[in-house]
């Protein structure tokens, strides 16, 4: 029988010196929330298969590819589009929107920048992403959540706000 090699304590978010602490939050906080209303899981993952194979109780999709960016036009999603794509995975003006994905967080990164990008400021990341989650040996599901449409709106984007031009 082989012995499980025990997970190296994990330094609370605060402590770790990073310069936005608030925009973490922890698989333990994430764990004590999967059935809170006000908040909604969002996986965005660059293997876009992943999701499928087991994902967070409740966890939504977000495919950085097909939702975020424009089908014709090499650009992301128009206005209407994105706020279309949050009303359907029941997203709220209330409700804080906590992503993960694989690869260190890689994608989810990004969908939560696009979504700062709309306006959508409620928005955290989960701390050691997909990977922390299934190696604490928390529990994953394939059931896809089904969720009313949600009520937000978001803004015009303000790419001045988040992006550096070439004249920057």
């Amino acid at each position: 029988m082989s012995q499980q090699t025990p997970l190296p304590p994990v330094v609370p978010i605060a402590e770790r010196g990073y310069a936005r602490p608030e925009a973490l939050v922890s698989t333990d906080w994430v764990a004590g929330r999967l059935d809170d209303p006000t908040v909604r899981l969002i996986e965005s993952n660059e293997d876009l298969l992943l999701y499928e194979t087991g994902h967070i109780p409740g966890a939504v999709k977000i495919d950085w590819t097909n939702d975020l960016n424009d089908a014709v036009v090499r650009d992301y999603v128009s206005r209407d589009a994105f706020e279309r794509l949050l009303r359907e995975k029941g997203i709220h003006r209330d409700t804080t929107i906590v992503f993960y994905g694989d690869k260190n967080n890689w994608w989810a990164t990004y969908a939560l920048w696009v979504f700062r990008l709309f306006g959508v400021e409620r928005v955290k990341l989960m701390d050691g992403g997909r990977q922390r989650w299934a190696e604490e040996g928390r529990p994953l599901v394939t059931e896809v959540p089904r969720y009313p449409a949600g009520d937000i709106t978001v803004a015009p984007r303000d790419d001045q706000a988040l992006r550096a031009f070439r004249e920057d």
